[in-house]
């Protein structure tokens, strides 16, 4: 056997020496069997040596008769002559060896060095390196100041505390050191008793005394004193740990062995001091403690308590922080508990899985603020657990088919690693094989890096295997995201119970740490054809190509929107203070689109290739996949592949990933476009495959053209130019086959073709939206007549291709359905095909007749027996059998484009503009005869229940009696998915068909002359198209809209719940929905609701709001409440295609019908809310008019608008490609010079189909109501800079004043409206947390006085101060009562984080406001309200601290008014008792520098806070703070008052003081209270002579004063 090896060996390698020969029979070198074991299967290679080896006998047969390939890399290491090469003991070999051997002479010397040789070891990565993912979010950066202060800090204190000291001996010291650290065994974590928090850094500098550190670790002082001890393991495996490797390890380890060349620096001196303090005694240490602290700066002491508190806090909460650059880094251990974003924790014993469901403090403030909790990284308790659940996927194993390997997932100790325990590393994987594994090389399982390992390795077969594995695993977790609910959180479980974080595991595959796009590029280049092939599945799969297409195939059938979404992943810009803070900002591309293209092609030089590294790509990849993909250059590697002939699965796996590409993004399919000969390849294999019938492949390609001409208008003109249109779609053109002969063609040739009759359709469809191609109807109608027909539908059950034809069918009206649009208006006096523009053609109305006449056969329900068996089924009512199992999808889908249709011919029927029509009483010169013939079917065919008129035939039957809208409102609550979308686009498109056949009607009012057939008289039917086809079900149709106001009401809150970290999902990349649970705004749940709010628009126009001087009835009231709701619900549920619903909702909202009914709830509110005084005026119909102006404008600005590049920047694209040959530098930014504007998405002239999710903001944030109230208009520029985000929102400071008085009544009205809404319904208005409420009041007066000095303004301004105060005491009381799950315990106070969850530089806005509040107010009234909610007790620490110093800063606490004007209860404010440290010692200093001596005198809220809280911390027994800053705080008072004899006053009313909200007392208890607080001053003077003089000389004054 082993010569076989050598001879092949030998072959394979070319011609060899006859010396070398001579090895074989060597005697010297010999090995023994349990060594031959070790070696066979490895890759043993040369070392260098000056004398050959002598040849040695031949090895002895093993359980390995064969080599096992692996890569080079994975060793065994160079190996000096000399040295014992894979264990061998026998030291005669280098004596003996042949000299014949050139190639192992050693002629550099390098032997002498041999033995301190060590191989080289691959660096450990610590943690997951998360940076790329976040720094696409905007960071917060709010402690970076401090910490650099805090190090700047430690460095000048540390350097004079080491100014002076001898450093002789320090090698002595060292070397001491270091043997106390081999002798102390710190391997042990059991045992270990090590002090935390300040202790434990006191015992570090101590150490740092006693027994100095190199310098080095000297200098970073304080990067020891922030790291966690860390155990590094070294893997010990079997044949590759020596004996003399063990020489390395750390003497004194049984079990473990820790490397010091592996080892960092920090994690050296962290062990070496952790031994030092296993030697000492507790007394020991503890003084240490107290020497160091006595020498120690108290300024530094008091930093590095404040800083280890931190860190515990910190790991308490979580396992890993952030650091101050913004990156995620984990100080965790990889084996302590794992838990994600909601609190799910998986706990694993030895014995059994036990999962506990805790829900974190982070999860709790999401369920209260479901919209806003994706603020961003702000928060970093969010990326925290973030982080740790995609960490926990690093040692998930995976078996060949996805699933996790259940027993690596529960074996994971804390002392162990799941990749050392089960024996298997990345480093050996691609060792696995059928004999070492006993048959079964996956059944340990892989980990992602581990597959990736394999990926890299020699041998093609692994290679491809591996790539299977890694396809496995990310089918498996695509599909359990999609088939999770959205805003799902919950984990999956697998057969054994075992909860499976599927999110995390997708974002972990495409996340920077393994590197995966990297080696998908790199195989692609591989020169086997199956790995090539498993590599393109893995592609297909990261760019969920299925699913998207899925999802695009769905939309494309609702005929509702011509436009389709990019799919490349985005994320919200960050919150401007111009705009108030809020949320919604404008999304952004994760990565520019420059970064896609780094060079272009005129300025490529060798120059600009060496700026470009392998590291820029990667970054870029692991922003956004697709563009990373892009950018590596996979569209050349792909044209070639087509080129060279591929195999039929790899073809379809090219053009699939094409497709992703395309729709990707705009400069994707531009990328396509420009790349050259790639889409003349697809061409031109779709036309070598034209003759060999239909394949995937084929299909593929033509819906590739489709997404290009889709991308943009000139690559549809070009296309048709070229010719490539007329080929991709001629079989449209060819003689039509009979349904026989289509049907006997086969099932799987029935599915291909149709599936492609389809996309030729939606192809040709793209161009007759463009205006283009339109002339082809006469070419393509006899090819499509066969499908516009209803068939037998017997023949195509019973060969199971209904499906098929349908499809077909529902396509080709949708096509007519585009063709109508491009109809010329009836009423015009052109009635022939003209030219809209030059280039643009127009469908002839000649054609209409018989098409309408068509369509109107599938509307027939009662003459067609075929269709109304489908509707019968459903109702139960027995028919044929061969339609029972009969699904109604596909029927529903062609009804629903044969409406849409029939819908659109009859909007251009009528006539644009009513004002032109002929004087003769402004009737319709005529009607075509198709819109009597549409009427009538409407009525004869129950659509919709005409009492008198349809009602007979039925009987009183309730299941056969039902109108066909109202089957419809049932099939929308069908289980299945296309059932109920498919019901609801039919209703849309028969509510479109209704109200423009009624309006035609009206407008003819003519006697409409009813035709007779085969003797039938249709009076009672010419009798309802006369009166109005809506007139007749208005109820009907009332009951329609009531249903879907309740299904609008349950789904809007499926998008707030959506965005994570301010992105449309938690991984970047691509996928369905970005990684997001049920896929995000890619699922089916958001599709259908979107659907739901378009369909519930056109119904609530249907029904006007007539607003009448007399009371509504109070059943009237409701409906229109809910009506007014429903619209704001709406607005939350539109997406970016849905900008003209979106603006038709707004309409709604701010009609004047609409802003009088508000009017109307808030004086009712007033009236029962005793606690509001009622207004002293009334808004006139000219105040109504100007409202609803202003808004309706500024809510498209605000909202509405969308970013474009100036041209002036588009012009200077070579300057702009020269700057982005800069480096990586160019990543990090994304450029904002963006014009804003407001354009129409229905413009017929749009030069792309496409729409982009970013440079716009929908779907709006659940407050962006508040938008009116929440902008700031700088007096000084009356024209913004071209770059603000608030350019033409407001013109100048007249208009920014009615859009604030009409944002404060639209606000007041919305909020009085939902207070009369049940509390069983979710009210977008009740969802926006208090907080932002206030916030934009504030806001507003940053501005100035001038919403206050308006009298309406400024009483609607005081009414909603006094109501979000009511919101603030209900919200204060409710949290003071209510638990939290997890603990039981009561929830915290403090709920209005204004830093944390608004923006964490709220505190300059403070003392922005304050200076405003200073400057001009005069002490307004409602002004120091305004800026009093900020010292209430709910309001986060910090905030409250700035609030209180940018008011005494500023001298004006004296301005704010008295407690009881203030809004909300008094209790709020004082209660609970302060014990913030910070805000005491300011108060304190406020009241010395002599800053309240005139609130005391007014008595200011600002007074009353300080002698409530100061009283209860000096003179309490039970107060929550340190005796320490107790009497720091009346020392400081006592020193105060012996300065200054006029604060007496105060520190008698100090004394005197009590709590307002405490029982009475009596006397004698008042007298020993009194007594009591001198008591606690006396013992505050701590001895003090001269303070307790002070008490005295206070005791005096107090009993005079009585």
């Amino acid at each position: 056997m082993e010569k076989n090896q050598g001879s092949s060996s030998s072959k394979s390698s070319g011609p060899q020496r006859p010396s070398q020969r001579k090895m074989i029979g060597a005697k010297a070198m010999r090995i023994n069997e349990d060594e031959g074991a070790r070696l066979v299967g490895s890759i043993v290679e040369k070392g260098i040596s000056g004398k050959p080896p002598a040849p040695s006998s031949a090895p002895q047969p093993t359980v390995l008769p064969f080599p096992v390939a692996r890569h080079r890399s994975h060793g065994p290491h160079w190996s000096p002559f000399g040295s014992k090469m894979g264990g061998g003991n026998d030291k005669k070999g280098a004596d003996n060896s042949d000299s014949d051997d050139g190639e192992d002479m050693d002629l550099t010397g390098f032997d002498q060095i041999a033995a301190f040789a060590n191989p080289i070891e691959r660096k450990q990565k610590k943690g997951l390196d998360l940076s790329n993912w976040r720094e696409l979010v905007p960071n917060d950066n709010s402690l970076l100041p401090a910490e650099k202060k805090d190090k700047v800090l430690l460095a000048e204190l540390k350097e004079q505390n080491n100014k002076g000291k001898t450093t002789e001996n320090a090698d002595k010291r060292k070397m001491s050191s270091y043997a106390a650290l081999a002798d102390a065994d710190v391997l042990n974590p059991k045992e270990m008793n090590v002090e935390s928090g300040l202790n434990s850094v006191a015992a570090n500098m101590e150490l740092d005394k006693l027994d100095p550190v190199p310098d080095i670790a000297r200098a970073q002082l304080e990067i020891v004193e922030s790291m966690r001890p860390r155990l590094v393991e070294v893997q010990k495996n079997q044949g590759q740990v020596n004996m003399e490797e063990q020489s390395h390890m750390v003497p004194g380890s049984e079990n473990f062995g820790i490397d010091q060349g592996s080892m960092t620096l920090e994690s050296q001196i962290d062990a070496e001091n952790r031994a030092q303090l296993e030697r000492m005694s507790h007394e020991e240490i503890a003084e240490a403690q107290a020497e160091i602290m006595e020498k120690m700066n108290p300024t530094l002491l008091k930093m590095l308590k404040k800083r280890g508190q931190d860190k515990l806090k910190k790991q308490k909460c979580s396992g890993s922080d952030l650091a101050t650059n913004g990156q995620l880094h984990n100080l965790q251990d990889e084996n302590q508990l794992t838990q994600d974003t909601k609190g799910f924790s998986v706990v694993e014993s030895d014995d059994s899985h036990m999962v506990t469901e805790t829900a974190s403090k982070d999860a709790q403030r999401g369920q209260d603020n479901v919209a806003l909790q994706n603020s961003g990284p702000g928060n970093s308790g969010l990326w925290n657990a973030w982080s740790e659940r995609v960490e926990a996927v690093r040692d998930l194993r995976f078996s060949w088919d996805g699933t996790v390997i259940e027993n690596d997932f529960g074996q994971v100790s804390k002392t162990d690693n799941n990749s050392v325990r089960s024996g298997y590393n990345a480093d050996n994987v691609t060792e696995r094989d059928f004999l070492r594994t006993e048959g079964d090389p996956g059944a340990a399982g892989y980990t992602i890096k581990e597959a990736l390992a394999l990926a890299r390795s020699m041998v093609p077969g692994q290679r491809a295997l591996a790539y299977h594995l890694l396809a496995s695993v990310l089918y498996k977790a695509l599909d359990n995201i999609h088939r999770h609910q959205v805003g799902y959180t919950m984990r999956s479980v697998n057969n054994s119970g075992v909860f499976i974080d599927w999110e995390a595991v997708w974002a972990y595959a495409l996340g920077p740490e393994p590197e995966l796009v990297l080696a998908l590029r790199m195989s692609l280049d591989d020169n086997h054809n199956s790995v090539v092939l498993a590599c393109a599945k893995v592609i297909q799969c990261v760019l969920s190509c299925d699913m998207n297409e899925y999802f695009v195939d769905v939309s494309e059938r609702l005929a509702t929107c011509e436009k389709v979404v990019c799919t490349a992943p985005v994320f919200r810009s960050r919150p401007e203070i111009e705009l108030g803070f809020l949320h919604g900002g404008f999304w952004k591309y994760n990565t520019k689109p420059s970064n896609i293209f780094p060079l272009s092609e005129d300025i490529m030089d060798a120059k600009s290739e060496e700026k470009l590294t392998i590291q820029d790509d990667i970054v870029v990849a692991g922003q956004d996949f697709a563009a990373g993909l892009v950018r590596m250059g996979i569209l050349p590697r792909i044209r070639y592949l087509l080129e060279t002939d591929p195999t039929v699965a790899l073809e379809e796996c090219m053009i699939s990933i094409l497709i992703a590409i395309a729709r990707h993004s705009p400069t994707c399919a531009n990328a396509i476009i420009k790349c050259e000969r790639l889409v003349q390849t697809v061409v031109g294999r779709f036309a070598e495959k034209d003759k060999m019938g239909v394949y995937p492949s084929k299909i593929k390609s033509v819906t590739l053209l489709k997404v290009l001409a889709q991308s943009d208008k000139k690559n549809c003109i070009e296309f048709i130019k070229s010719g490539i249109f007329q080929d991709a779609t001629l079989n449209l053109s060819q003689c039509p086959l009979s349904l026989d002969q289509w049907i006997k063609s086969g099932k799987e040739n029935c599915k291909h073709a149709s599936a492609l009759m389809v996309e030729q359709l939606r192809f040709w469809k793209v161009c007759i939206q463009y205006g283009y191609c339109v002339s082809y109807f006469g070419d393509f109608f006899p090819a499509m007549h066969l499908w516009l027909n209803p068939p037998t539908f017997e023949k195509l059950i019973e060969n199971n291709v209904l499906n098929e034809f349908a499809a077909i069918t529902t396509e080709a009206y949708l096509v007519l359905e585009s063709l109508a649009r491009r109809l010329s208006n009836f009423s015009s006096q052109k009635h022939i095909s003209e030219l809209v523009d030059d280039d643009k053609e127009t469908w002839s109305w000649s054609h209409v007749g018989p098409i309408v006449n068509i369509a109107l056969k599938w509307m027939a329900f009662k003459t067609n027996p075929d269709i109304s068996r489908f509707f019968d089924q459903q109702k139960g009512i027995e028919s044929n059998s061969v339609h029972k199992d009969l699904s109604m999808r596909p029927l529903l889908w062609v009804i629903s484009a044969t409406m849409h249709m029939l819908s659109s011919v009859l909007k251009r029927v009528t006539p644009e503009d009513t004002i032109s029509l002929p004087e003769s009483g402004g009737l319709l010169p005529g009607l075509p005869e198709f819109v009597s013939k549409i009427g009538l079917e409407v009525i004869n065919n129950s659509f919709l229940s005409f009492p008198g008129v349809n009602d007979k035939e039925y009987g009183t039957d309730p299941s056969a009696g039902c109108s066909f809208i109202e089957e419809l409102c049932h099939l929308r609550h069908h289980g299945d998915y296309e059932i109920s979308l498919g019901s609801t686009c039919c209703l849309h498109g028969l509510v479109q068909q209704v109200v423009s056949l009624d309006n035609l009607i009206q407008l003819a009012k003519t006697e409409i002359q009813t035709p007779s057939f085969q003797g039938h008289s249709f009076a009672k039917e010419g009798k309802v198209l006369e009166d109005g086809v809506l007139k007749w079900s208005l109820i009907e149709l009332k009951t329609g809209l009531i249903t879907f106001m309740k299904l609008v009401t349950s789904e809007w809150h499926y998008l707030q719940s959506i965005e994570i970290f301010g992105r449309g999902g938690p991984a970047p990349g691509v996928g369905l929905g970005w990684g997001a649970s049920g896929g995000g705004f890619w699922s089916k749940t958001v599709l259908l609701a979107q659907t739901d709010a378009e369909l519930l628009i056109h119904l609530l126009e249907i029904f006007p709001f007539l607003f009448s001087e007399d009371i509504p009835l109070d059943e009237d009231m409701t409906f229109t409440i809910q009506r007014i709701n429903s619209a704001l619900e709406v607005c939350l549920t539109l997406g970016p295609r849905n900008r003209v619903t979106m603006e038709k909702a707004l309409d709604i909202l701010l009609q004047v019908p609409v802003l009088k009914y508000l009017n109307l709830c808030i004086c009712r509110f007033l009236h029962l809310n005793k606690e509001i005084k009622q207004f002293g005026w009334v808004y006139q119909e000219e105040d109504f008019l100007i409202f609803s102006k202003m808004l309706a404008s500024h809510f498209r600005k605000r909202w509405l608008c969308v970013k474009k590049k100036f041209k002036a920047v588009e012009s200077k694209s070579s300057s702009g490609q020269k700057a982005s040959t800069k480096g990586s530098e160019s990543l990090d930014t994304i450029p904002e010079d963006m014009d804003i504007s407001n354009t129409t998405i229905q413009d017929h002239d749009c030069p792309s189909l496409l729409v982009e999710w970013a440079h716009q903001r929908l779907p709006l944030p659940v407050h962006w109501f508040l938008s009116p109230i929440s902008t700031i208009h700088d007096g000084k520029h009356t024209e913004p800079p071209s770059n603000s985000n608030i350019q033409n929102l407001v013109k100048n400071p007249t208009d920014f004043l009615e859009v604030a008085r009409g944002g404060l009544f639209f606000l007041l009205g919305i909020e009085a409206m939902s207070s009369f809404l049940s509390s069983d319904v979710p009210s977008p208005v009740r969802s926006v947390p208090v907080i932002w409420k206030l916030h934009s009041l504030s806001v507003t007066l940053l501005d100035g006085m001038s919403v206050l000095e308006e009298k309406k303004s400024r009483d609607v301004y005081e009414a909603l101060q006094e109501l979000y105060g009511q919101l603030l005491d209900e919200s204060r009381v409710h949290r003071s009562t209510k638990p939290t799950p997890e603990t039981g315990e009561k929830n915290s106070i403090e709920f209005l984080r204004f830093q944390s969850d608004i923006h964490e530089s709220y505190s300059t806005f403070i003392e922005t406001l304050v200076e405003q509040f200073a400057a001009i107010s005069y002490g307004d009234l409602i002004y120091g309200r305004q800026v009093a909610i900020y010292l209430h007790r709910s309001v986060e620490a910090p905030v409250r601290l700035a609030a209180w110093n940018a008011l005494s800063n500023a001298r004006v606490l004296e301005l704010l008014p008295p407690l009881e004007k203030c809004s909300a209860d008094a209790e709020g404010y004082l209660e609970p008792v302060e014990n913030n440290e910070g805000i005491l010692e300011a108060y304190v200093k406020s009241w010395v520098t002599g800053a309240l001596d005139r609130a005391a005198t007014r008595g200011s809220v600002t007074f009353t806070l300080v002698l409530h809280h100061l009283s209860s911390v000096i003179f309490e027994d039970d107060a929550d703070v340190k005796l320490s800053l107790r009497n720091k705080l009346a020392k400081s008072l006592l020193r105060d008052y012996s300065r200054k004899r006029q604060h007496e006053g105060l520190m008698l009313q100090l004394l005197r003081y009590n709590k307002q909200f405490a029982s009475p007392q009596p006397e004698w208890m008042k007298e020993g209270e009194t007594e009591k607080r001198f008591r606690f001053l006396t013992e505050a003077c701590e001895g003090n002579a001269s303070l307790l003089k002070e008490v005295e000389k206070l005791k005096s004054s107090f009993r005079q004063d009585q």
